[in-house]
């Protein structure tokens, strides 16, 4: 069957308006068009537009959802039993407000049969944001939020030593965080998409002066630099750090800046790729 926006809008619960933007950005479903101009989307992109619309409700952003929903990727075996993801991050949200690292522990443990980028996307980074949110509602103290983001830090890097077998072939990437940027959870999740994708990283971590980055990049001179901004920038100021990273980086390097802190599609810079999310840096990988 063929469907108008304002039918699908009805049977997937996202709005016209949100779906129109999802075209243009994501490029998520290219529908037919009538004589007049009117979409017309099928029964297929309907059904990929609710999984999409259920994943980003249980707590993933769009790019994590778009990117797993692209993967095929299925949802937890429930065999005998077994936990939900929703389940799992539930348990894990409760356990770190709690300071249970045991209890924390535990629900992780029953997620480790998963790919290292489901790990990621699916639960440890929704639990991070949930914990942000309880903290800006004032509903957990800086405590509770520090102690949440030790253990999810510790978990990405557990991920990154498993994916650094020496083994990988591919180009080079370099990953790091720039002068005055503490957050280095989305710096590392983007480190394990490149390398589940055979990427060879090196990650430097959080704090990076930008002349210790230019240095390293002229160096090696790799493939691609990739960092996240999470702290609210200006625009100008955003600029100037994006034209300060593009003029680090050698010619053939491609730069990437993501992350919460980018401001809007006019801080756009020459030569540097902006993306919202960092799950988006799988398609940049691709």
């Amino acid at each position: 069957m063929s469907y108008r926006i304002k039918r699908v809008a009805h049977l997937t619960g996202i709005n016209p308006a949100t779906l129109r933007a999802w075209e243009r950005r994501y490029g998520l479903v290219a529908p037919d068009r009538t004589g007049s101009g009117y979409r017309l989307y099928t029964d297929e992109d309907v059904a990929m537009l609710s999984r999409i619309k259920i994943l980003v409700d249980e707590g993933l952003t769009i790019g994590e959802a778009i990117s797993r929903v692209r993967r095929g990727a299925e949802p937890l075996p429930a065999d005998a039993g077994g936990p939900s993801i929703r389940d799992v991050r539930f348990r894990m949200l409760e356990a770190l407000v709690s300071f249970d690292r045991r209890g924390a522990l535990d629900a992780y443990q029953d997620v480790l049969r998963l790919p290292p980028e489901r790990r990621v996307e699916e639960v440890l980074l929704p639990v991070l944001r949930q914990v942000g949110e309880l903290w800006e509602a004032n509903e957990c103290g800086v405590g509770e939020e520090h102690f949440a983001s030790a253990f999810i830090r510790e978990k990405l890097a557990g991920i990154i030593e498993d994916l650094d077998t020496g083994a990988a072939r591919g180009p080079e990437a370099v990953c790091a965080g720039v002068p005055g940027e503490l957050h280095e959870c989305g710096l590392m999740a983007a480190a394990i998409h490149l390398a589940t994708r055979g990427w060879r990283v090196v990650y430097l971590g959080t704090n990076v002066p930008i002349e210790e980055i230019r240095r390293i990049l002229r160096q090696r001179r790799p493939a691609l630099f990739c960092t996240s901004v999470v702290n609210t920038m200006g625009i100008a100021d955003f600029r100037d750090l994006a034209r300060a990273l593009r003029e680090a980086a050698p010619a053939e390097t491609e730069v990437v800046i993501g992350g919460g802190g980018v401001p809007g599609p006019f801080a756009s810079a020459e030569g540097v790729r902006l993306t919202e999310d960092l799950a988006e840096l799988a398609h940049v990988a691709a």
